[in-house]
Formats: C-alpha cells, structure tokens, sequence
C-alpha cells in the first residue's frame, strides 16, 4: 500500500498542496492522509479544541473540494479527523489533526504512516522572510527522513496532467 501525506494549515496555500496530492493519489491510487498540526506554542493564545473543530471542518472542506462529493464515501473510523474513501479507485482519504511542534510532529507522522512521500506548501517568503521567519516547508525538507514535495502557490495546471491520459512521460507539449 502506497501513502501520500498532504501537510496543510489553514491558509490559501492548503488548496494548493491538497490539489497536487488530490491529483497524485488518484492517478497513483495512493491513500491520501491529510494533515494539520495544532502548534504547541505556549505564546498562541486559543482554545485547542476549537482550533481542532476548525481544521476538521476546513479538512472537510479541502477534502470535498479536491474529490467529487459524490464519489466520497465516508468510513467508520475511531478518533480526531474522518475517513473517506474515493471513488472505485479504492482511494483511501484520512483527515488527521495532531498538536505539537509542527515540524516534529509532520515528520513522525510520515514515518507513522509509512508515507512515499510528504507534501508541504511553500509560502513563498523569499531568503528574507525565511531567515526571519524560518520556513516550516525548509526544515521538514531538511529534517524528514522521507521525500519532500515542496508545492509553491498559483499553480494552474499539473506537470503530469497528460500521464493519465496516455501522454509519455518527458514528451513536449505545445
């Protein structure tokens, strides 16, 4: 069994990683798990079960969005987050939402799930902003054991968008 997990919070960019693994999971007909972390940051000031209420419902949300609701069924599951499964693909789509430190926390889940591969999205800072701010997408490059797919934003149309079609691999298009 193949895994693809999708890393996402809940800004604009979220749409634009669980596209490239919504389009990744059904051509390969890998599970898809999606996942958010609730940073353990003492300085955040919020209510840690509302802010998992809000990214359960904004998972949904992503999740509808990115696989025709009507092809969505919903699987009977245990604890944080739901289970979906896609179409006659068999592709199995798993919202989960952790707390922690968001770098570590991507990381142990990869190796929890066995991922092939983790999808994260870039904010796009620059080398300023990422030297002020750090970059969540840096250092789980750096710090994942499994491979990173680093998806910047405003991407309009997939690089593999004629593969499963029939199109060859490498081939040009005009």
């Amino acid at each position: 069994m193949r895994t693809i997990l999708a890393a996402v919070d809940q800004s604009h960019h979220a749409h634009d990683v669980m596209s490239r693994a919504a389009e990744l999971a059904v051509l390969l007909r890998n599970d898809l798990v999606v996942l958010s972390v609730v940073s353990s940051d003492p300085m955040k000031q919020f209510n840690i079960v509302e802010e998992q209420n809000r990214l359960a419902s904004f998972h949904r949300e992503l999740i509808f969005k990115h696989f025709p609701d009507n092809s969505l069924a919903v699987e009977p599951h245990g604890g944080n987050g739901g289970v979906y499964r896609y179409g006659t693909a068999g592709v199995r789509v798993q919202s989960r939402i952790i707390s922690g430190n968001v770098v570590d926390k991507i990381c142990e889940c990869a190796e929890e799930v066995n991922a092939d591969i983790v999808i994260v999205g870039s904010r796009g800072l620059g080398n300023i902003g990422s030297l002020v701010l750090g970059s969540v997408s840096e250092r789980v490059v750096h710090k994942c054991p499994r491979s990173v797919l680093v998806v910047k934003g405003g991407l309009e149309s997939p690089d593999w968008q004629g593969l499963s079609t029939g199109q060859k691999s490498g081939a040009s298009r005009v």
